[in-house]
């Protein structure tokens, strides 16, 4: 059986003084190179070692084989594992799991010291009006963060160590500062993504994000055709303005996602949209969840039954395992239950990441959805409204805290509710006795929205649906 199944063993190795003197050591940092142990060891493993500094010694050659002890358990090539502990935003990830360990023990789904990903809505001003939009954005006058308070959020999310933030709304370039905003967080190490209505991404607003150092584009197209997409978005000729936004990405050399929120209205386009993604030469399309909250509260009626999210998480599976050349994600966590339960023979499996996403990987490294799987609201990540309040999740608008009043790190760690959130014994009905509420778990919001409980059955999955009515 693989030791990865095992999370009272690798616990009680964590609990031993040993390790864990070892792994604040590995954080220290040296005064001659600035990096820390846990970097000049990761440096040595790829290969890039500081001649003029020794600072790994011993300790680089113990953390060396523990990389190397993994990397062989989960049978993975040694040039990808270089490829990735080179990357200067899984060197954040690889920092913050370190000191997750530290502080929550290992944990069936993993908890993390700081969140991989914070989705800030920057404004709710918005030139669209869609029936969807979960914070009933649109010609708000509402008081926002100024310019620099919003950049003292950047350091807060940066200091703290967070890997990614991603800029929302509304539309988050209605906002006249937020390129300043934006540039200033990819300048303190953050991984930066903007998602986008794309009716202005002109040339030029483009060009402003690649002179930014923008990562990653997201744009929203709500159909195949402009008569479904700008019926949803609530304005004549959003659909040819967002998809010439998202030719002008690509052109740029921007990575660039379709954002599909999957509604009964759009659900017969979605093969005609991903083939509208490849023929543009997006890298990426996102299937999201349509959650009823915001202006999405009149809708309840366009939500998917739970047959028709599971014919759909199948689609899109199939059409992963066909070899797809644009990586599909999904905000259903229900996509990691799905991949295990569609799983053949040999010895690969599909396995989804943080139910985001799926990937081929060895059938050992399969006992890693347990901890890795499921909603991440207030586990993996969180989101900040406008107005600086932070909530478990863009659709779960409950607020735990407010950063022009509180700091970050600490609302993330003593939330009452983000560490309910990160316990799964605390769910209840079929979410709660289900053999896959580990790599699931079920939408939080989905419950709220339905239930008016965060901890209740996700009514959209197959496996609940009888609870739906309750």
């Amino acid at each position: 059986m693989s030791l990865l199944r095992h999370d009272s063993f690798w616990n009680a190795v964590i609990s031993l003084p040993t390790t864990k003197k070892m792994l604040k050591l590995s954080l220290k940092k040296c005064s001659a190179c600035s990096r820390t142990i846990l970097e000049a060891a990761l440096d040595d493993y790829v290969g890039k070692t500081d001649k003029k500094c020794k600072c790994g010694g011993f300790y680089s050659k113990i953390i060396g084989f523990w990389i190397e002890f993994l990397r062989r358990s989960l049978l993975l090539k040694r040039e990808k594992v270089e490829k990735l502990l080179a990357d200067p935003y899984a060197r954040r990830a690889i920092i913050n799991l370190t000191k997750s360990f530290g502080y929550f023990g290992i944990q069936k789904p993993l908890s993390i010291y700081a969140p991989f990903l914070v989705v800030w809505d920057f404004t709710h001003k918005c030139n669209l009006s869609c029936k969807h939009c979960y914070s009933n954005s649109g010609a708000t006058h509402e008081t926002e963060l100024t310019t620099e308070e919003a950049l003292e959020v950047v350091d807060q999310l940066a200091d703290f160590g967070v890997i990614a933030v991603a800029f929302s709304g509304g539309e988050p370039l209605s906002r006249k500062d937020f390129f300043k905003v934006a540039s200033h967080a990819a300048k303190r190490g953050l991984y930066v993504s903007v998602a986008t209505n794309g009716t202005l991404l002109t040339k030029e607003n483009v060009r402003k994000l690649k002179q930014a150092k923008i990562n990653y584009v997201e744009v929203s197209i709500d159909g195949a055709t402009a008569k479904t997409h700008d019926t949803f978005r609530g304005v004549p000729s959003a659909f040819d303005r967002a998809v010439a936004g998202l030719k002008n990405c690509v052109e740029a050399d921007l990575c660039a996602c379709i954002a599909t929120t999957a509604t009964k209205s759009n659900i017969d386009e979605m093969p005609e949209i991903l083939d509208l993604a490849e023929e543009i030469g997006a890298e990426r399309f996102t299937y999201f969840n349509f959650i009823p909250t915001g202006r999405g509260k009149e809708h309840y009626d366009q939500d998917l039954s739970p047959e028709e999210r599971e014919k759909l998480m199948l689609y899109l599976l199939d059409r992963m395992s066909k070899g797809y050349k644009v990586t599909i994600l999904t905000t259903a966590p229900q996509l990691a239950r799905v991949a295990l339960q569609c799983q053949g023979p040999g010895d690969e499996a599909t396995m989804s990441m943080a139910h985001m996403q799926t990937v081929k990987v060895s059938k050992k490294a399969v006992p890693l959805a347990d901890f890795i799987g499921g909603c991440g609201a207030g586990r993996l990540y969180c989101s900040l409204s406008p107005q600086g309040d932070v909530h478990p999740c863009v659709f779960l608008p409950i607020n735990v805290g407010n950063l022009k009043k509180e700091d970050f790190g600490d609302v993330w760690l003593n939330s009452k509710l983000f560490n309910a959130l990160r316990n799964r014994d605390n769910l209840k009905g079929a979410c709660g006795k289900c053999d896959f509420k580990y790599i699931c778990g079920g939408c939080r919001a989905r419950a709220n929205s339905y239930k008016n409980d965060i901890m209740a059955s996700d009514v959209g999955c197959i496996l609940a649906k009888e609870e739906k009515g309750d």
